[in-house]
């Protein structure tokens, strides 16, 4: 009510103001038209700040809001000086955020295009704006902001080579800074911002993103996406001979993914993919055998169920529901890979859990080139083992029903189907669909 009472006395005395100035001469229509416009505007800025100290008020937490505001205060003529009070209280209340402190160095920005001239003084003022922030909060995630400006920014500016070698030489040199520092700098996020930088500038199987790489799993063991990256590195750097490739190079990226990746990261699905295209990669070139390849699904399969008993304890909802979607996509993988297997290719029936001979190396009749005709006898085998030992999901007996073409098997598959989850209808209606 008092902001309603100020807003009417506000519009009343700019109304006594014009009318006033009309009184004492003789006015246009033009420059009684002008007057009023500069009224309006008046009582815009007016009311606009009254706006903001309400919201402030009500949500003073809230960065978003006043981020929102400038970009609203954009669209208007005349709001300089509300628009420095804007940003003046972020600079105030929000003095240890570093995404604020960031929006403090850019937001002016927003108003200079690509093509601009004014660019290169836009962007040395807000690089000189980072500095002072970093001077003042030397934090992971202050230089996590300081790098995604200044890569944002290069991929932006990639018409100006002028700018994209300054840009790239600051990122240089604030990979520099952080590796110096990397006990009280580095963060996960932002070791995987750096990796990219060095991958750029030194390519994607280097010895500077591997170590780099090494450094950061050993610091951050349970980043999933850390091991992918050091993991897909490695194998390429595999391929292309910057590390050997022989049985020596093959056993320890093997032992890097199960016994420290997937331990850490065991319900990554992206990790277990990557795991599984190298490892079939492998089997196409004879480096391991049907044994080792089905052995490693099996475990795969335990790790993925341990986990879920892991996960009935925990406070994540959607947690559970993940692990479920893995270990079918697993069990599907698994059966697509038997599926692919040369005709007279077969698997073993009985697959300890705990069975590992990754070691050793594969017989000669089991080198053969997987194929895409369909190895039906396989995954019949594959489908056993799974019932068996694995806990097999809906997912994985859909799929095994698509690839049969015998009606009792059909048959036998849609009832092991319905005993998953007697409550999901899906499967019963399936089933009597195929009746």
């Amino acid at each position: 009510a008092d902001d309603d009472l100020m807003v009417e006395k506000l519009t009343e005395k700019a109304l006594a103001q014009l009318d006033q100035k009309a009184a004492n001469s003789e006015l246009s229509d033009e420059k009684r038209a002008a007057m009023a416009q500069q009224a309006d505007a008046y009582l815009q800025g007016a009311v606009a700040q009254i706006v903001f100290e309400q919201a402030v008020q009500a949500i003073p937490d809230d960065l978003e809001f006043r981020q929102e505001f400038i970009s609203v205060l954009s669209q208007f003529a005349d709001m300089t000086q509300l628009r420095q009070l804007v940003l003046d209280s972020i600079q105030r209340d929000f003095a240890a955020d570093a995404e604020a402190r960031a929006f403090l160095c850019t937001v002016h920005l927003g108003a200079v295009s690509a093509e601009s001239p004014e660019l290169v003084d836009a962007l040395q003022r807000a690089a000189a704006g980072f500095k002072q922030a970093l001077g003042a909060l030397d934090t992971p995630a202050m230089w996590s902001q300081y790098i995604a400006f200044l890569a944002q920014w290069r991929e932006t500016c990639a018409g100006t080579d002028s700018l994209r070698a300054y840009l790239a030489a600051l990122l240089k040199r604030a990979v520099a800074a952080i590796s110096d520092n990397r006990d009280t700098r580095l963060s996960a996020e932002l070791a995987l911002a750096c990796a990219s930088e060095l991958e750029s500038s030194h390519g994607a199987a280097s010895m500077e993103l591997l170590n780099w790489l090494a450094d950061a799993t050993q610091r951050f063991a349970e980043s999933a996406e850390l091991w992918h990256r050091r993991l897909a590195a490695l194998i390429a750097a595999s391929h292309d001979g910057t590390v050997a490739s022989g049985a020596a190079s093959l056993a320890r990226i093997d032992s890097l993914f199960s016994g420290q990746a997937l331990s850490q990261a065991a319900g990554s699905r992206a990790l277990w993919d990557l795991w599984f295209d190298w490892t079939e990669q492998c089997f196409g070139r004879g480096q391991v055998s049907v044994g080792q390849v089905q052995s490693r699904f099996i475990s795969a399969f335990a790790r993925v169920t341990q986990q879920r008993t892991v996960q009935a304890v925990s406070t994540d909802s959607d947690g559970m529901a993940r692990l479920r979607a893995l270990l079918a996509h697993l069990q599907v993988r698994y059966v697509d890979w038997a599926w692919g297997l040369p005709a007279g290719c077969s698997l073993s029936e009985a697959v300890e859990l705990a069975h590992d001979d990754s070691d050793s190396e594969p017989d000669s009749d089991e080198r053969m080139e997987p194929q895409t005709a369909g190895n039906l006898d396989a995954v019949r085998q594959a489908y056993r083992n799974v019932s068996r030992q694995a806990f097999p999901t809906p997912g994985f007996y859909r799929r095994c029903i698509e690839l049969e073409t015998d009606a009792k098997q059909q048959t036998m598959l849609h009832e092991m189907a319905c005993r998953v989850d007697a409550a999901d209808t899906q499967p019963w209606l399936a089933y009597l669909a195929h009746l």
